[in-house]
């Protein structure tokens, strides 16, 4: 009888300990399951597309959105680096667009490459330094959306993609089509590098970036970018930017230092050599009259010559730059500016030369060689630009390029030269 007891007072024990360990299981399942991923979905259509809704604003103060519009993009701006602040950029195939958000940490929430449908009605078009933007009235002016509003007009749909594949741009070639949009500058260096993306002592720091033409543009930087304390790099690379416009000049935003990409830091990069307004003064420039009483002077428009005064003069005037070791540099390129008037087109009465063997005073001691190949003013004081005049060819340790000025007692034109540069790589 003793041996029956204790076999079923242990078969108790073990389906008691069974019962314990499937209602143990099944507490922890329960404690441990992952919550269910929610993907957002809406279930409404765009009626317009980017630039379209663009196109509705009058262009002067604000427009209150009336109308049932609806427009999509995807987002191409985060604050996650802390660069960028209450702002969301989105766009689609047709452009892009600046929305002002009172909100920040957007990047949570509102991640590269998710989708979003806006609902605008309630909401207003303006523009803040010129630049279109969608927000709410503040002061009379454009101004962010309010916290409260966001989730009544943003409306996130499905998970993050695929970033839109930013525009390959030159700085040239950009136009306000290209505003708002992700664009891809490449081969551009900073002029100075080694200065900090954003110095703790302003809100923000305007950086210039080069191309190979030397034309530039602005990076804007915050101080808040959890970049700003870098050093600018060496070399030269591609960045990929979201375009901007404040007062017609264009400027960058990046999201983050990786926005530098394929920056080769050992790269040889263009810089000015000579750099001239001749709005102020002829900076290391010289002058020099061979014949006559006029000469070269300076006036707000530039390094100006003309031999009229109470009539024709006969004069031969030079404006000589001052030596460069052209073998110091490669790709050596010349820029400048001139406007002219009471000449003929074509008449030769300014000439651009070169020389490798002269030192100073007469330039008529010299060996000098004419430069041509580049656009001149055709009269009216017609501003125009020479375009670039590829100097590469010329080699030497002493070179000099001088600007020479004829005229005669029957014809005297006027000339007006400014923003001569010179730059090239240093070897």
């Amino acid at each position: 009888m003793k041996i029956k007891i204790r076999m079923k007072n242990f078969n108790r024990v073990i389906l008691l300990l069974v019962v314990v360990n499937i209602f143990c299981t099944a507490c922890i399942k329960d404690k441990f399951d992952a919550p269910k991923q929610i993907i957002p979905h809406v279930d409404f259509s765009a009626t317009m597309t980017i630039a379209e809704f663009k196109a509705t604003y009058s262009g002067t103060g604000i427009d209150s959105i009336t109308q049932d519009i609806i427009i999509n993009g995807k987002v191409i701006s985060s604050d996650e680096s802390g660069n960028i602040y209450k702002s969301l950029y989105i766009e689609d195939n047709t452009g892009g667009l600046l929305i002002a958000l009172d909100k920040t940490n957007l990047y949570t929430t509102l991640k590269l490459g998710q989708e979003v449908y806006v609902k605008c009605k309630g909401l207003y078009l303006g523009a803040y330094g010129g630049m279109t933007q969608l927000g709410f009235t503040y002061n009379g002016s454009i101004g962010r959306i309010p916290y409260a509003m966001i989730d009544s007009h943003i409306f996130p749909d499905s998970l993050p993609s695929t970033v839109p594949a930013p525009l390959s741009r030159t700085i040239a070639g950009l136009s306000g089509n290209d505003l708002c949009m992700r664009i891809k500058l490449d081969n551009v260096h900073f002029k100075t590098p080694g200065e900090l993306f954003a110095p703790q002592t302003n809100n923000a720091t305007s950086i210039k970036l080069y191309d190979d033409n030397n034309d530039s543009i602005i990076l804007y930087n915050s101080k808040y970018a959890n970049f700003a304390s870098l050093p600018t790099p060496k070399g030269k690379g591609s960045i990929i930017a979201i375009l901007g416009s404040f007062n017609g000049t264009y400027q960058l935003y990046i999201n983050s230092y990786d926005d530098l990409v394929n920056w080769d830091t050992t790269a040889h990069v263009l810089q000015n050599i000579i750099s001239e307004t001749f709005t102020s003064s002829f900076g290391n420039f010289t002058t020099y009259s061979v014949t006559g009483a006029q000469t070269w002077t300076i006036s707000s428009y530039g390094a100006k010559m003309s031999g009229y005064s109470g009539g024709h003069n006969a004069n031969e005037d030079w404006l000589i730059s001052p030596s460069v070791n052209f073998d110091n540099y490669t790709n050596e390129k010349l820029s400048f500016v001139t406007s002219e008037n009471f000449g003929t087109v074509g008449d030769g009465s300014l000439k651009l030369y070169y020389s490798v063997n002269y030192t100073s005073g007469d330039p008529t001691l010299a060996n000098w060689t004419e430069i041509t190949g580049f656009a001149l003013s055709p009269g009216n004081w017609t501003s125009t630009p020479s375009g670039i005049i590829d100097l590469s060819a010329i080699a030497g340790t002493n070179v000099h390029i001088a600007f020479k000025y004829t005229s005669t007692t029957s014809s005297s034109a006027t000339w007006e030269i400014t923003n001569f540069i010179l730059n090239g790589i240093m070897n």
